[in-house]
């Protein structure tokens, strides 16, 4: 039973991100601890959920291997090892921006949020609706606690596209990574003091590069060989990094202890740039800040005009772009204030109640949804905004427990026409655990593939029972916890720190070092609670050097610094930089 589910459950996610996979691929038994796939190229769209700025080219992976210790399943971790892997990224294309596209994308993204709204509901209701964030940090902790990660050779390729004769690569790599239990004093236990989870990350060789090239390019040859003949300069020179990471198990949400905790360290960062570096620098970033822009108006912008062209009438045609993109902002506005928007949100309310009164029915009776219930639920979802759905949802879930605690039988109108099934028993719902599907879809984002159709946050007494029984979690009450503490969760520390950063501005030009900046001792720390956060960076000393005659530009004492300190302390430097450039 134990093999068949989780043979079931690598067979959902493998064959949602790994293309063209076959169920004969997989061959999991007692005596077959390993699964290996080669060569593996993966689902491109399966990533729309995510809105990348970018679009993804290609993505493969040399080896997946992953392990299972069946005869310890519990004692011993499971093992995953992925080689080779390579992931190709460029601007998007002109159709990429089209309305169709642009859709596709924004509604996996919705699909996604309310999957992780489905999780954050089933989480709050394993809690006694009490704290919902303690049984996902314990989930999230228990699975780390049984998983061991090993990469080989890893390489993200963004390649610049909008120009056809010149051609910016950006590459980021490394040798190694893995991701292993911190035995702490000697213990052969990866559990700490406080039900912390304690785990070790640790990157060899991270590096970060860019390179500017005439002519064509072959992404292929940058991937297997750097840049045969031809120069690639590394901005951020590799690097070993090591990163303790920690997860609150005990689900305990006291101020004091965060949910997640992230400490890295590094030894010496080195970063090497030159005018040509930043400029490309510059212009990806303007790339990223304008993408979500882009996002929202890119449906209005005339493509078929581009202005490097300036075709007949192109003036025309930007000027209706710009009055599209601002009216279109103002008719949503409008469209809200409207009795007509009022009355169609009545309409919209009863039926999308109804169709997923429905849908909740047959999740529960174990049965196939019907096709145009899914598919009028989709129409919907499209046009209403997410806290409408929710809203709605949650009004659908309440009349369906208080029809279904009054009668032993359902009567549900389905295209109008009548569906009677026999009685629902509390057995049936408690021997299925599809409680376990909805957690592994919600915290894995299969919110934005046809899958979330499986995933409802509703679930029985029994079936929280079966949780618990499974998952030896048990809930805190409020008698032992302070009513301030569950108003103020501590979610996220993460401590970063380096012992020196180095920095040196090149011009190609002189072929020379402009400037050489040195910051010792560097510690960043972020903390993140429900409501607000923290940024403080202290930095023990630091100069800032002209190279030419040795000379100090600036010099730093020990100071803290916060998140504004740092704001401009950057304007500072990248004005000197803009000066001496």
């Amino acid at each position: 039973m134990l093999e068949g589910l989780v043979r079931q459950l690598i067979l959902g996610y493998l064959g949602r991100y790994v293309k063209d996979f076959q169920k004969e691929q997989l061959k999991i038994t007692f005596w077959n601890e390993e699964v290996l796939l080669e060569n593996v190229e993966l689902i491109l769209e399966a990533f729309d959920y995510l809105q990348l700025p970018f679009a993804l080219k290609e993505g493969r992976v040399g080896k997946l291997s992953i392990k299972i210790p069946w005869k310890k399943l519990g004692w011993d971790p499971i093992v995953i090892m992925l080689e080779d892997v390579f992931v190709c990224a460029s601007q998007r294309d002109d159709e990429e921006w089209s309305l169709d596209a642009v859709e596709k994308r924004e509604f996996a993204a919705k699909k996604a949020k309310l999957a992780a709204a489905e999780l954050a509901k089933l989480s709050k209701r394993v809690c006694d609706n009490q704290a919902g964030q303690s049984f996902t940090s314990y989930i999230t902790a228990k699975i780390l606690e049984n998983i061991q990660v090993s990469i080989r050779s890893f390489h993200v390729l963004y390649h610049d596209t909008q120009v056809s004769t010149v051609h910016t690569v950006f590459g980021l790599k490394f040798s190694s990574l893995t991701i292993m239990k911190q035995y702490p004093f000697g213990s052969s236990s990866a559990r700490v003091k406080g039900g912390l989870v304690n785990k070790n990350v640790d990157i060899i060789g991270l590096e970060f590069y860019c390179g500017t090239f005439q002519g064509p390019v072959d992404l292929m040859a940058i991937d297997n060989a750097r840049f045969e003949g031809k120069k690639c300069d590394s901005i951020l020179t590799p690097c070993d990094l090591s990163i303790s990471l920690l997860v609150n198990r005990s689900g305990e949400l006291g101020s004091s202890n965060p949910q997640y905790s992230i400490d890295a360290d590094l030894t010496r960062l080195e970063i090497s740039l030159d005018e040509v570096q930043l400029q490309q620098l510059m212009i990806l970033w303007d790339y990223l800040c304008t993408s979500k822009l882009r996002e929202k108006y890119g449906r209005y912008r005339p493509w078929s005009s581009p202005l490097s062209k300036k075709l007949k009438g192109w003036k025309l045609l930007w000027w209706q772009y710009a009055q599209e993109s601002v009216l279109s902002d103002v008719r949503k506005r409008l469209k809200k204030t409207s009795w007509r928007y009022l009355g169609q949100r009545l309409s919209y309310r009863r039926k999308y109640v109804n169709l997923y009164k429905i849908k909740l029915y047959f999740l529960q009776q174990e049965q196939s949804i019907d096709a145009n219930t899914l598919w009028d639920l989709e129409q919907m979802e499209k046009e209403l905004d997410i806290d409408d759905i929710l809203s709605y949802r949650s009004v659908a879930e309440r009349e369906l427990q208080e029809f279904s605690s009054n009668s032993l039988t359902f009567n549900i109108n389905v295209n109008d026409t009548s569906v009677v099934d026999k009685s629902i028993t509390e057995d049936r719902l408690g021997k299925s655990r599809g409680w376990l599907n909805w957690l592994s879809l919600g915290m894995l984002g299969a919110g934005g593939t046809d899958d979330c159709n499986q995933f409802s946050g509703v679930v029985s007494d029994e079936v929280i029972k079966d949780i618990y029984e499974a998952t030896k979690f048990h809930p805190l009450t409020l008698a032992n916890m302070d009513a301030g503490i569950v108003d103020k969760i501590y979610l996220l520390q993460i401590k970063f720190s380096i012992h020196q950063i180095s920095a040196t501005l090149c011009s190609l030009k002189h072929n020379q070092e402009i400037i050489y900046l040195v910051l010792n001792d560097v510690n960043i720390e972020f903390k993140l609670w429900e409501e607000s956060a923290t940024v403080i960076c202290t930095i023990n000393s630091g100069e800032m050097i002209y190279p030419c005659n040795r000379r100090a530009i600036l010099c730093l004492g020990a100071v803290c610094v916060s998140f504004i300190g740092l704001l401009f302390l950057w304007i500072f430097i990248y004005l000197l930089l803009n000066f001496f450039c």
